[in-house]
This record gives C-alpha cells, structure tokens and sequence, in this order.
C-alpha cells in the first residue's frame, strides 16, 4: 500500500474526529434543539410521517419486546411517536395509547393515521426528558425506537427514567430501547480530547463515550456495556426483568419494573 492511501486514511480520520468534537462543544440543551430542528426541516417531517413509513408496523426485535411484555392492554404511554408507526400496531394490541413528541407536526400526523384506521389516539407535545406525569397514570411505558439514547448526559436519562417510574402503576411495566455500538467506546483517545474541548468551552462537560451526533443529525449516545445501561435503570428505582442485544441490529431492548 502506498503512503497516498495511508495519508487519505489519516485525513479521514481526522475528519471524523474533528466531527465528533461538536457534540462536546454544544449544551445538553443545545442536542436537544440540534435533533429538533433536524426532524423539524421538511424532507424529514415528510418521511417520518408517510404513508409508507407508517403502514410498516413494529420491527421485529419491538415485536419481539412486545411478545415478551406481560401486559397486554391497559394505558401506555409512547415515548417518540413520531408519525405513527409503533402507536398503530400498539392500539390494535388492545393499548389505550398516549403519544408525545417535542413536534406538534408529528403527533398530528400520528392522531390522522389513526383516524384513518378507525382507532383513537391521545397525544402530548413536550421534551421526554422534561415531562411531569401524574402518578400511577400508566400501566406501560414504551420507549420508541431507541429514543431513550437521544437523550442527552446520564443525569438528565436518570431524572426522566424517574419520572417514568412515578408515572407507572403497580405492576406496570417499562420498555426501554437503546442504541449499542461497543466500538465507539473503545476510543479512549477521542473521549479525552472531547471532555477536555467540553471543559474549555463551557459545553456538554458530562460528556460520555458513546456521545455522538448521528449522521451529523441528531444526539444519540451508544451503550458499549450492558452493565451501563442496567445502573442508570437501578439508580431511577428500576429492575431489569428482561434485557437482549439484537445480533444484527445496532439496538438493545430491556423490559424494566419497579424494583
């Protein structure tokens, strides 16, 4: 191999890390506005909200996590309902289904899907991460595809796992999807010149590895160890009852109740 190849390999390199940087620089608030303004931009509400999407249904590791749910009717509320896709196939279980997303566009389109099919749908417009609930107002709490890691530093994913848990009736149940990439955790390098950025700039300065702007799109921190994701779930009041990585899938899932 030549040091022309090498050299392309090393600006690459370099081009990724320089990209990674910026989620150290930017406040939990400011992820949080960068993913909604990304959903916000037209050619994203238009996919989120199709037709085609959302006629798609549950994908198979959430089929698999709704299987596995010991409840299945009663008052769920879904985390990230985005256009509708999950929220279908959940009211047609048995659900009473209550949505929320930070996009009122969304939630409309989830109520018209619904409509359209002759099925009802409560919605919410707010911050998963920053909702009051009342309490014991739900029998299951279902985290949307891996939205529980679009959710800026473990403090903030802590404080909204114990909103869920105060939100959740006697013997009601959680379920939690994650995204997984042990890879990203594996550059120690990388993670100590982002702390080291976040503490100069006053930015995200409870930075992880695993932090990530996806696709330069929006926040999404990756568990690289399922004993990482387990204690964020103890230290909010929650056992794991079930908990798998899908071979295959960049995605774990995880069944919680309160302990």
């Amino acid at each position: 191999m030549t040091w022309h190849y090498w050299l392309g390999k090393s600006f690459l390199r370099i081009g990724r890390i320089i990209q990674s940087l910026a989620v150290a620089v930017m406040r939990p608030e400011d992820l949080v506005r960068f993913s909604r303004e990304t959903y916000r931009k037209s050619e994203s509400l238009a996919y989120w909200t199709s037709d085609e999407f959302n006629a798609s249904g549950l994908y198979e590791p959430e089929a698999a996590l709704l299987e596995r749910l010991a409840r299945k009717q009663g008052r769920l509320l879904l985390l990230g309902i985005g256009g509708g896709r999950e929220a279908i196939p959940l009211v047609q279980a048995g659900f009473e289904v209550t949505g929320v997303d930070y996009l009122a566009e969304f939630t409309e389109a989830a109520r018209e899907q619904a409509r359209r099919r002759g099925l009802h749908l409560e919605t919410l417009v707010g911050d998963i991460s920053r909702l009051t609930l009342p309490e014991s107002s739900f029998d299951v709490i279902w985290f949307s595809h891996a939205i529980y890691s679009f959710v800026p530093t473990r403090k903030r994913r802590i404080a909204m796992l114990q909103t869920m848990h105060h939100a959740l009736a006697h013997g009601g149940h959680v379920v939690c999807q994650f995204h997984w990439d042990p890879e990203l955790h594996r550059r120690r390098g990388e993670t100590r010149l982002a702390r080291l950025l976040a503490w100069l700039t006053g930015g995200n300065i409870r930075y992880q590895a695993g932090d990530m702007l996806w696709r330069n799109s929006e926040f999404l921190h990756a568990f690289g160890l399922e004993s990482d994701f387990t204690r964020e779930c103890v230290e909010a009041g929650f056992k794991v009852d079930h908990l798998k990585i899908f071979e295959g899938w960049p995605r774990g899932g995880a069944i919680l109740v309160k302990a």
